[in-house]
């Protein structure tokens, strides 16, 4: 069966998988919140049909979108409870390597006293004086591991007492960050990060230790198997076809690709509502948005490849899988 015609039966209903009893709903109040922060495609409409026509997908990939599509039929997900606002958006969002897609039940406490074990710590500590002094846009600090890679050379490194560590959603790393001086650096930068009043140039100035991110974007998706299975077994398929549609566009960036711009789809730690996966969080830096989205498909990959990542000006396809969106001011 073609891809076409494998997704057609999906939405008409005709295999009887839970895939097909898709009820997705986002009332208009809503979509104009979305709307506010992001450009929506005139291309779909909430329920339209031909949300996964997929014209660019061929060969393999019609393969890794029919073989993602029958694995999430087996699975119980929750497609009747409207998405929006199920997560909460973050200030920032503090990213730490692993070069693992699967942790402990609690991630960040996977080694104790570790940068990340450390990291965590500090944004439950510190978040409730930023959350009590508005101060920064969104809600939360949040600290999460990823499979993006660790230097295995390093000692320090391998032991969890040093590491590189990317805030987000302003693109930067703090580079070869000792686990013992998170608290002191993190005292330091944040509420420089949090004022809103220091550009990027500014803050690299100012701390030596902070580096640029090279990339235009970075998609994460939820792959915590040990937490819950779904997002563990639907993420390897969800990450190929992101990819194989980034290489098409010559955007597909890997480990070992230092080029500038380019997209890097990377696993994430739980996110919270793995009745809602697959989940994926996607950053943009030109237009420094977050769009987080649940109950997304590999179906759903090429369209979100092509209206949300690939233009300079970003257009959100499927706006009721939207958990939460911000488009930062700072």
């Amino acid at each position: 069966m073609g891809i076409k015609d494998f997704i057609a039966s999906r939405l008409s209903g005709t295999t009887g998988s839970a895939v097909d009893q898709q009820t997705e709903t986002l009332s208009g109040s809503d979509r104009e919140k979305i709307s506010e922060e992001i450009k929506l495609t005139t291309t779909f409409a909430t329920g339209d049909k031909d949300h996964g026509n997929c014209e660019v997908c061929s060969g393999s990939d019609e393969e890794t979108i029919e073989a993602g599509e029958n694995t999430f039929a087996k699975l119980t997900i929750d497609w009747n409870t409207p998405l929006y606002n199920t997560s909460k958006v973050p200030k920032l969002h503090f990213i730490v390597p692993t070069s693992q897609k699967d942790w402990e039940h609690d991630a960040c406490k996977e080694k104790p006293g570790s940068v990340q074990d450390n990291v965590s710590d500090w944004c439950s500590k510190h978040a409730p004086e930023f959350e009590e002094n508005n101060v920064g846009d969104g809600q939360t600090l949040t600290c999460s591991v990823t499979s993006l890679p660790i230097n295995i050379m390093d000692i320090e490194v391998m032991r969890g007492k040093k590491n590189n560590v990317l805030i987000l959603p302003h693109f930067l790393w703090i580079t070869d960050l000792q686990a013992s001086k998170v608290e002191e650096t993190l005292n330091a930068i944040v509420p420089d990060l949090l004022s809103g009043h220091l550009d990027n140039e500014t803050l690299l100035a100012k701390y030596e230790q902070l580096k640029l991110a090279h990339e235009d974007a970075f998609v994460f998706i939820c792959s915590h198997m040990t937490r819950d299975k779904r997002c563990g077994v639907t993420a390897p398929y969800m990450k190929k076809t992101f990819d194989k549609h980034l290489q098409d566009h010559g955007l597909f960036r890997d480990n070992s690709d230092l080029r500038s711009e380019g997209v890097n789809t990377q696993f994430i730690n739980h996110v919270g509502g793995h009745k809602y996966a697959g989940n994926v969080q996607i950053y943009l830096r030109k237009t420094k948005t977050l769009i987080w989205l649940g109950r997304v498909t590999p179906r759903h990959i090429p369209a979100i490849v092509e209206h949300l990542i690939v233009p300079e000006e970003p257009n959100l396809p499927f706006p009721e899988k939207v958990r939460c969106i911000k488009k930062y001011k700072w």
